[in-house]
């Protein structure tokens, strides 16, 4: 009897871990924050395999619309919750270089650009957009899953490429990116404000993330002067001497994360377009940088 159990248990992990990795990228998407994400998705296989629940026809289905509808609704929340959020919002970081948690699809990770940008919709418009562009979903299959007919569907769909750009990103390789990101902070550290003015873009933003317990620019900073210094600021005053730094990827964009006595305290995300950089996202919210919590590979 024991051997059974252990062996029905056995088999209900290993169910428990394949619809997680499954489900996680739909939820992560549409929350942009991991953590209430993974939240949502144990919640749901929780309640799903653990307790009596009806016999379906087809699990995957039946769970993917149930972490759509479930990621669609704590979005609605967690928008409520933004409007007092101090400064500016950003999405939770994962690191797409490696696996991520609970062996989930990484290629269905969204591109941080695009998930910034994603902010501008509404939930259900930003859900219907995504289950389009990355799953690739049909048009009967989305009407399906949201419970809308097909003209409505379209017309979510219209509305939402209208508020967004999609972000193109050419890089010729990922060592062009760290050699680009080298070139900067060595330009910040050694004051040299022109030579790193020269590798941001004209219109070049900076968007910083402190949460509620954390100093961070409250406002966007555009411009190559006004990033520049600031990035001096975060290479000077901000940079505690026993800090280290490595450089990774985080939702397929070059990424610098900040350690102290191992613990990442800072993460700083490229946007790159032709060897130019266009965007830096800063986060320092703790809460959101728990998700990138790694040992340490190579130090600079």
């Amino acid at each position: 009897m024991q051997s059974e159990s252990r062996l029905k248990n056995k088999e209900l992990g290993t169910q428990i871990d394949k619809y997680q990795a499954l489900l996680l990228p739909f939820a992560y998407n549409i929350i942009g924050d991991l953590m209430e994400a993974e939240d949502i998705v144990q919640d749901l296989l929780n309640h799903h395999f653990l307790t009596n629940v009806a016999d379906v026809k087809n699990t995957s289905s039946y769970l993917i619309r149930s972490v759509i509808n479930r990621a669609i609704n704590h979005k609605k929340l967690l928008r409520k919750r933004m409007e007092l959020y101090p400064g500016k919002w950003l999405p939770t970081p994962v690191i797409t270089e490696e696996n991520i948690y609970a062996g989930a699809d990484r290629s269905k990770i969204l591109h941080y650009s695009l998930l910034v940008l994603l902010e501008h919709l509404n939930p259900k418009e930003r859900a219907e957009f995504i289950l389009k562009e990355t799953f690739d979903f049909t048009h009967d299959e989305i009407g399906e899953l949201l419970d809308i007919n097909k003209e409505h569907w379209r017309q979510l769909l219209k509305r939402s490429k209208e508020k967004i750009t999609l972000p193109v990103t050419k890089t010729k390789s990922l060592r062009d990116d760290q050699q680009l990101i080298t070139q900067l902070a060595n330009a910040i550290t050694s004051a040299d404000i022109e030579a790193a003015k020269r590798l941001l873009a004209e219109d070049v933003q900076s968007v910083s993330d402190g949460g509620p317990h954390m100093r961070a620019a409250r406002k966007v900073l555009i411009g190559p002067e006004r990033v520049s210094k600031f990035l001096q600021a975060i290479y000077g005053k901000y940079y505690p001497e026993d800090a280290t730094t490595e450089f990774t990827i985080v939702n397929y964009l070059p990424a610098i994360l900040f350690r102290r006595e191992g613990k990442i305290f800072r993460c700083m995300i490229f946007e790159i377009d032709e060897g130019i950089i266009h965007n830096v996202f800063i986060i320092v919210n703790p809460d959101k940088l728990n998700a990138l919590q790694m040992p340490e590979t190579t130090n600079s």
